[in-house]
């Protein structure tokens, strides 16, 4: 899976307390960490500058709280300025696999529009980004939180509400494993919900037996590049179906990508990807469409 991440952290999401465990990450199958946390300008006076008393206090306090690991090599970047766009230099500069974000959960307005941040950034990043919910992430203890970073891409659910559609994320998927010869247990669990509007019986069992086909082949591909793999299918609401595998199955992320003609960031058209952002509190791998 991932080799090489960057994690941003305002200091208050949670994502903080990683730095101190690059260890267990380095379980996960990271060899390389980029810690990036952005400073504010100061805006005291009339013209906002750079902090550096505060970029110098907040290096001091990732470099005290960072325990090295000889088996991951760890930057820290403190910066300054507009956070997005530091965000895309440091992707630039450092060439992650992935970008570890948070996110927050405070009202009805910043639900919809998921933090301006967090969409700024997957509107302009065109690499996989794992969104993380700073409520659960801030409550782990030391022993829970080491465990959870052993583990972070140890099981996905790859929702498959339409599996034709779903090629896309399946192709994304298979780049992330190709070539790599991790020795790091990963399975997938591929899950495709099929709408219970059918009054036919047969249509309905039809319809199952279509799909199960379809998601064996995916099985297929993805055991041949040496994965672990299961496959379901449900029926009923796709958004419930999946949040229930979520919560029954042993899983440490859901896997999406965009749904959607105009974007993500076009909330005025109903999707999958965008419900289960606003409704899961699994982390959420989201894979930017890229033409």
């Amino acid at each position: 899976m991932f080799e090489s991440c960057l994690i941003c952290t305002d200091d208050k999401d949670g994502l903080q307390r990683f730095v101190s465990f690059v260890d267990a990450l380095a379980d996960s199958g990271l060899t390389e960490i980029t810690f990036l946390h952005n400073v504010p300008l100061w805006d005291e006076g009339q013209v906002p500058r750079v902090d550096n008393e505060k970029i110098a206090l907040m290096t001091e306090k990732f470099n005290s709280s960072l325990k090295p690991s000889d088996r991951v090599k760890v930057n820290i970047e403190i910066t300054s300025g507009l956070v997005t766009e530091n965000i895309s230099k440091a992707v630039k500069k450092y060439q992650p696999e992935c970008l570890i974000l948070g996110t927050s959960l405070r009202g009805i307005t910043e639900d919809r529009i998921f933090g301006s941040t967090t969409m700024s950034v997957i509107e302009k990043i065109n690499i996989p980004i794992m969104i993380l919910r700073p409520q659960l992430i801030s409550v782990y203890t030391s022993e829970e939180l080491d465990l959870r970073c052993r583990h972070l891409n140890r099981c996905w659910l790859v929702p498959c509400y339409d599996v034709d559609k779903a090629r896309y994320l399946i192709n994304q998927l298979k780049t992330c494993v190709t070539g790599k010869c991790s020795t790091i247990p990963h399975k997938y669990i591929i899950l495709a919900v099929i709408d219970d509007v059918s009054r036919s019986e047969i249509l309905v069992q039809n319809r199952i037996k279509e799909v199960e086909t379809k998601l064996n082949e995916v099985k297929e591909e993805l055991q041949s590049l040496g994965l672990e793999v299961e496959v379901m299918v449900k029926i009923g609401n796709p958004i419930l179906e999946t949040l229930d595998v979520a919560l029954t199955e042993d899983i440490s992320a859901i896997a999406v990508t965009d749904d959607r003609e105009y974007g993500l960031l076009d909330w005025t058209i109903p999707s999958f990807t965008q419900k289960v952002l606003h409704r899961s509190w699994f982390p959420v791998v989201f894979f930017p469409f890229t033409k």
